[in-house]
């Protein structure tokens, strides 16, 4: 768990285990290619905010400014960023 007990019972942070060995499993959320334009209209309709901006190698949506939704080109992928309050709840669940 990351931690360990010294000889005089003080608690003590140990390494966490290999990168390899505690990667989550990827989840799915859609069996198609998601585009953040749609993203963005979706979280618009919620009441939200949302700038769309496109850059080298990855584009991204900022959420009521604090919540970041980055799309990398060559891969697909999409990670979801930001303090994990309602707007992140929201955002992730469309």
């Amino acid at each position: 768990t990351g931690q360990k007990v010294a000889l005089d019972g003080s608690i003590v942070l140990a390494p966490r285990a290999a990168p390899e060995q505690r990667r989550q499993p990827n989840v799915m959320i859609s069996d198609g290619d998601v585009l953040l334009t749609d993203l963005r209209s979706e979280v618009i309709a919620q009441g939200m905010k949302a700038e769309y901006s496109a850059h080298t190698g990855y584009s991204q949506l900022i959420v009521n400014g604090k919540i970041i939704v980055r799309k990398d080109q060559e891969t697909g992928k999409i990670d979801v960023e930001g303090p994990l309050c309602e707007d992140f709840f929201t955002v992730r669940s469309v």
